[in-house]
C-alpha cells in the first residue's frame, strides 16, 4: 500500500502543476443601477432576475421603493444577455403578470442605470449607458446630471435658487437626461438648493437641497461623486412628486 502511494505521487503533482498553471480568463462585466420611479408602486416593486419564472426566496429578492435610493440596488453585476421581471408587490405568484418583463442587453464595461417609469397602467422605461467624469485629488469637484422621469409633464428647468430660472439646465423633456455639470466642492461650500420649474412659466415644482457638499466622512462625502438628480412623479398629482438624489456608480 506504502509504495502504491508512492507510485501515484507523481501523477498527482503533475495534475496539480497543470492545474496551477491553468489560466483564469476573467469576462468583463456590466454593473446596472436600478431606479423605481412609476408612481403608486407601493410598497415596493420587486424584481426576478430569472424572468417570470416564480421567485424561489421572495423575502431577499431585491426591492425597489418609489424615489428612493438604495445601494443594494447599485452596482449590480451582469454578464452577457439577462432577463429582468419586475413585480408590483406583492403580484408576484405563478400566475401574476410582471409591470416590465425585459430582456437586457448590456455591453461588458459599461455603467449603466435602469430607471423604470411610466405609470402602473402604462409602464416605460429608461436606460442610460453612463460615461462618469473623474476628478482627481487636486479637483474638489463633484458631478451632477438632471433627468426627467414625470410622465406626461411639460419640459422643466433647474435653477439654483437666486439664479435665474434655466440657470442649470432647461427644456428637460420626458426622459431627457443632460450630461454631467462640474460643480465645485470645496471647504467653503456646504450644499446647493436645486429648484425645479416648468420650463415655460417658470412654476416651482419641487427643490432639492444637496448637503454634505464639503463633508469628509467617507461614507456621505459627495466631493470627486458624480449624482442624478431625477424628477418624478405624475403633473396631476402633486402628491406624488419626488425629487430624487442617485450616487452614480463607481469602480472605485
Amino acid at each position: 500500500m506504502k509504495h502504491k502511494f508512492f507510485r501515484q505521487l507523481p501523477l498527482w503533482v503533475l495534475a496539480c502543476s497543470l492545474l496551477a498553471c491553468t489560466k483564469q480568463t476573467v469576462s468583463p462585466t456590466a454593473s446596472l443601477n436600478l431606479i423605481n420611479a412609476v408612481p403608486g408602486s407601493t410598497p415596493s416593486l420587486v424584481t426576478n432576475f430569472s424572468g417570470t419564472t416564480p421567485i424561489v426566496w421572495y423575502r431577499t429578492a431585491l426591492k425597489l421603493v418609489y424615489g428612493t435610493f438604495d445601494k443594494a440596488s447599485q452596482g449590480l453585476s451582469f454578464n452577457g444577455p439577462q432577463k429582468l421581471a419586475v413585480y408590483l408587490y406583492p403580484d408576484t405568484t405563478t400566475h401574476s403578470t410582471p409591470l416590465f418583463n425585459l430582456d437586457l442587453q448590456l455591453k461588458p464595461g459599461t455603467i449603466n442605470t435602469l430607471f423604470l417609469t411610466g405609470t402602473k397602467a402604462a409602464p416605460d422605461t429608461l436606460l442610460t449607458t453612463d460615461v462618469l467624469p473623474y476628478y482627481p485629488a487636486t479637483d474638489s469637484s463633484l458631478g451632477i446630471r438632471f433627468v426627467n422621469l414625470s410622465t406626461g409633464s411639460m419640459p422643466v428647468s433647474v435653477n439654483i435658487t437666486g439664479l435665474a430660472n434655466g440657470s442649470e439646465a432647461t427644456g428637460i423633456s420626458y426622459k431627457a437626461v443632460t450630461g454631467f455639470k462640474k460643480y465645485p466642492a470645496t471647504a467653503a461650500v456646504s450644499q446647493y438648493n436645486f429648484e425645479f420649474r416648468d420650463a415655460a412659466s417658470g412654476t416651482l415644482l419641487g427643490s432639492y437641497v444637496l448637503t454634505g457638499v464639503n463633508s469628509t466622512v467617507a461614507a456621505t462625502a459627495r466631493r470627486y461623486r458624480n449624482f442624478t438628480l431625477a424628477f418624478m412623479g405624475l403633473p396631476t398629482d402633486p402628491a406624488s412628486r419626488k425629487i430624487m438624489l442617485i450616487e452614480a456608480y463607481s469602480y472605485n
